[in-house]
This record gives structure tokens, sequence and C-alpha cells, in this order.
């Protein structure tokens, strides 16, 4: 079977790659954001596993984290509520700051050259945390890490939505999401590995990882051209594009929807290992594996179900990827309870794992709705608001709610009160966000969608031939306070449309 493609702009056509280029360059994309989430999550592993030298809640605790500890390597000395901070704001407040600055960069510049210089000190701070002998010292490394981290997801969003069709991009998107799991379990299996090696040496290692990337993604990743005008208005001032954001409605609906589903998930990512530590009494390297294998197996799947569910029915209707997340959420919210407060562990694991197969089907659709809201100029400022509101949110509240709750309730953090506290937040926040991205669907339906792209697809064979649904955007007036009209129709690919230029 093969497949043609015709990518038509109200003045030109713009380069997109060849489909071998763009699945290489995504999957050094993918490596990028495995390396960046494998960071994310090794730290709240190695918390229980020997970093922190002492929980400061009972003797079960202290004893536990005493015979984590390897020889020879140095812990750091703090509480709950610092490790709350530490592992959610201290990162999410620099990511925040940085990703929108930067994002605009990449828009108006190289999103190569920015993604690279982002890596690069990611990298660098990566290996400045393995120096760390004090609280304040891992403190800065990890807001520092959180710049060089704030331009890899903007830019690497932008890049695969031009180099993948919008009939394939959740599927794209879903693909890139892997890194999450993949990054989470092996942050988890790092985290098992702290009985045999000193944890400094976990992020000495990611650090080297990190500037062998840099050189692997110079001489892969190549700018789409975007010489040709993708936007029939031109390129936006900084206030236009605030505008723009602000008054597309299934934009701010899915930012918040996505920033109350991310409270529940920081919730669970961070404080999951101290979890199944201090209520079933396991060293590290027991939940270290156990719960990589959930992450990668249960979380990598449901996210590949979600752009496959999510493409294949917004071929007729655009708001499709939103339903699909709301329903996801809906049967996520009850499958995570029981992981909770069951008393056998192995059945927790297993339990676990279904609730991870369906949640996480929803990142790489709503990351796709993005794109598929924005022309492609916009799409790197748009993300980087999108993820700047959810890591802001999400990162900073979800993982601090945790001994907030443990504090005020007086449940006990080393018996079933960590468990209680999860299961107050995490279901509570996949139900309110499923509802939410159901209205987002129900607005993408009424508002205008600011992409004025239009895409014909043919798929040939020796039998069939297939057309497919697309939607297109008119646009009455350049003026951002004038009027807009939606108009959407099916189009059918015609031999004598312009075939898209390839570059390899």
């Amino acid at each position: 079977m093969g497949m043609k493609a015709s990518k038509e702009y109200s003045e030109d056509t713009i380069n997109i790659p060849s489909l071998h280029r763009a699945i290489v360059s995504l999957m050094v994309l993918f490596f990028v954001y495995v390396l960046n989430q494998t960071d994310r999550q090794v730290l709240p592993v190695l918390i229980p596993a020997g970093l922190r030298c002492s929980f400061n809640s009972s003797d079960q605790c202290v004893v536990l984290i005493t015979n984590n500890k390897t020889p020879k390597c140095d812990c750091i000395d703090f509480d709950d509520t610092q490790q709350g901070i530490l592992t959610g704001a201290a990162y999410t407040v620099m990511y925040t700051l940085a990703g929108i600055p930067l994002a605009r960069v990449a828009d108006k510049t190289s999103r190569v050259i920015i993604l690279l210089a982002g890596i690069f000190f990611w990298s660098l701070m990566v290996f400045l945390t393995g120096f760390a002998k004090k609280f304040w010292v891992l403190l800065v490394a990890r807001m520092m890490l959180g710049i060089g981290e704030a331009s890899c997801n903007p830019a690497a969003y932008s890049l695969i939505s031009d180099y993948f069709l919008p009939l394939h991009r959740a599927k794209a998107l879903s693909f890139y999401h892997f890194g999450i799991y993949a990054g989470g379990a092996i942050g988890y299996s790092l985290g098992a590995l702290s009985s045999v090696i000193c944890w400094k040496w976990t992020f000495f290692s990611l650090s080297i990882l990190g500037f062998v990337t840099v050189l692997v993604a110079a001489f892969v990743l190549r700018e789409a051209q975007r010489e040709a005008p993708l936007l029939k208005y031109g390129s936006y001032t900084i206030k236009e594009t605030a505008a723009l954001l602000i008054t597309t409605k299934p934009y701010v609906m899915l930012t918040t929807a996505a920033a109350i589903r991310h409270i529940g998930g920081y919730a669970l990512g961070t404080w999951l290992a101290t979890f199944y530590m201090r209520q079933f009494s396991q060293d590290s390297v027991d939940y270290g594996i156990n719960i990589a294998l959930v992450v990668l197996f249960g979380g990598s799947l449901g996210c590949l179900i979600g752009g496959i569910l999510a493409d294949r029915y917004s071929t007729s209707k655009r708001q499709a990827k939103a339903y699909v997340i709301a329903v996801s959420q809906c049967i996520a919210a009850p499958c995570i309870v029981a992981p909770l407060l069951v008393p056998k562990v192995s059945t927790s694991y297993g339990l676990l794992c279904l609730a991870y197969l369906t949640a996480e089907t929803w990142i790489g659709c709503s990351a796709a709705i993005v794109q598929d809201l924005f022309a492609p100029s916009l799409r790197a400022q748009a993300s980087a608001v999108y993820i700047a509101v959810c890591t802001i949110i999400g990162g900073s509240i979800g993982p601090s709610l945790v001994p907030l709750i443990l504090n005020v309730s007086g449940w006990d953090a080393c018996n079933k009160g960590m468990g209680y506290a999860l299961l107050t937040i995490v279901p509570t926040s996949y139900l309110i966000s499923a509802f939410l991205f159901f209205l987002v669907g129900y607005m993408m339906t009424e508002e205008l969608i600011i992409s004025d792209e239009t895409i014909h697809l043919t798929y040939e064979s020796s039998e069939h031939s297939y057309s497919v649904y697309d939607s297109s955007t008119e646009v009455e007036s350049a003026s951002l306070g004038s009027k807009r009209k939606r108009r959407s129709k099916s189009q059918e690919f015609t031999s004598s449309q312009h075939e898209t230029q390839l570059y390899t």
C-alpha cells in the first residue's frame, strides 16, 4: 500500500520530511524525552532508596532507609514537606518560567538549536546534582535543571507536528509520550540498583547519556522548512498571541483539564515508591522492579491505545480525541482505588497495571489537540503555555498535597496514611478532568479552529482508493477583533492537486 500526501496553504506549500527521516527524527526526540523523564522519576525513587537520610516518622521508616543506604554513600537530610517541594515546585517553577520565552524563540528561529541547547544544559545540571551534599544544593540543581528541560517539549511537539500529517499526529505524539513510561520504568529500575551503586553515580550516568544525545540529535535532526507563509496574516506579536490563546475556548478548557489531570499524575508518580516502601515495607529492589514493569507495560500500552483510538475516530470528527480522553479517565478513576487499599502487595501491583493502562490513554491525545487547534507558526508557543500551566499546577500542587493531607489528617505516614492521601487526590483529579475534557469536545464543535491547513490523503492499492475527512477553516478578516467563521467539509484527493515537497 502506497501513500501520497498533499498539503495546501493559503499561498504556498511547505516542505515536510520524508517518512523515513520523520521516523528517525521521532526516535531521536523520543530518546531525549526518555532521558528527561528518567531524571524526573529517578529522584522520587532514590529518595526512599538511600538519598534521604531519614523520614523522621517512625522507627520502621528509619530502619528501612538505613538498610537501603549503600556503603560510603552520603545521604541528605530533609523532611516530607521539603521532599514535596524538591520533587514538585523546585522543578516546575523554573520549568514554567523558562518554557514560554524559549518556545517563542523556537517559533521564530531554529527549534533544533533550541532543543540541543536545552539538552546540553540539562545534562550539565544532572551532572552537578551528583555532587550535592546539602538540601539547598540539591534544590538549586533541580531548579536549574528545569530550565534545560523547558525547551524540549515545545520544540519537539512543533517538530513532530511538521514531520507528520494531522491524520497521524495523535499516534506520533502518543509514541513520543511513550518516553514518560520508558523513562519512568528506567528511573524505577535505577532505584533498584541503589543497593549496588551510590545514588550519585546514577546522576553521573544520566548526564553522560545526555551529552552523547546532544551529538546524536545534532547529526540527525533537521529543521522543517518554514519559509512559506504558514498563516495568512503573518506572525503574531506577544500580545496578539496571548489574545489568540486566551480567546480560543477549547484551548483554555483543554489546558485547565490537563492541569487538573496532572495533579493526580504528579502526586502518584512522586510518592508511589515511598508508598510501597512505607505501607508494604519493601526495599528498593522490590518496588523498583515491580513499578518499573507496571509503568513500562501498563502506561505505554495505554498511551498507544489512546493514540490509535483518537486517530481512528477523529477522521470523521475532530473532537473525538477529547471524548476518548474523557471516557478513559472515567474508567481509570475507580481502577486506581483498589491498588491503594488492598492488603496484598502482589495484588496491588497487578491492579496498578490495570489502572495505568486505563489512565494513561490521555496524554498523547491531549497534546495532539493542541497541535490541531493552531497553525504551525503558533504551535510551539501554544504547546509551551499548555505545558507550563499543566506543569506549574500539577507539578507544584500534586506532590505537595500528599504531605499536607498527612499533616492535616493525622494519618500515619508509615502505615496506610500514604495510601489514603493518594486515594483522596488521584481519583478526584481523574473525574474532574474527565468532565472538563467532555466540555473540550463540545466546544470544538462550536469554536473556530485557528489552523488553516487542509489535508488531502489517499491510500492507494491495487484494489481500493479511500477518501479521508478533514476540516478546513475560513477566516473572514485578519483583524484579531473581527468575527471569524468556521467551515468544515469532506475533501477528496485528486491528481491535479500539488504534491508535497519532500526533503532528505
